[in-house]
């Protein structure tokens, strides 16, 4: 009797869970009136991202070697990624799918310098869904670079 009630209170427990996280995700899903901005730096452009997706934002530092993280929701792979190098010393940027270890790219960033770069310039059909590692080395100096980007279920979104 006592396992009857354990096995009623464990499904009654799935079953508020599948009610409520699809509504959660609906909620962090819905357009809202105003798209919101994210600069990086100063004197860094505007990223607009999408409603739908994801954007992230950030500064890396303090070693010769770090890294970043972002993540591409399945059918968002139309991706603009932004990085300024705010170092001494030039940067070399990749980025790195986790799941299929497929490098997008590697980028040399010379300090004081910007790089922007648009998946559907190399990858029109878009980046595969899941995670991604960004490293950042450089051998002269510590790594200080801010970043951002976003994933867009259109390719139009990454275009300006």
């Amino acid at each position: 009797m006592k396992k009857r009630g354990v096995l009623l209170g464990a499904l009654s427990l799935a079953l508020a869970t599948g009610l409520a996280v699809p509504s959660v995700f609906a909620a962090t899903n819905e357009r809202s009136s105003s798209k919101s901005t994210y600069g990086v730096g100063d004197g860094g452009p505007v990223i607009t991202p999408s409603p739908f997706g994801n954007n992230w934002s950030g500064n890396t530092s303090g070693s010769t070697i770090t890294s970043s993280s972002f993540f591409v929701p399945t059918g968002y792979g139309h991706v603009k990624l932004y990085f300024l190098n705010k170092g001494a010393g030039t940067v070399t940027i990749s980025v790195k799918h986790v799941t299929s270890g497929m490098i997008y790219f590697t980028e040399n960033v010379a300090p004081g310098k910007s790089f922007t770069w648009r998946s559907y310039v190399n990858y029109p059909q878009g980046m595969r869904g899941g995670d991604y590692i960004v490293s950042y080395h450089c051998g002269t100096a510590n790594v200080n670079v801010d970043y951002a980007g976003f994933a867009s279920n259109n390719v139009e979104e990454t275009k300006s």
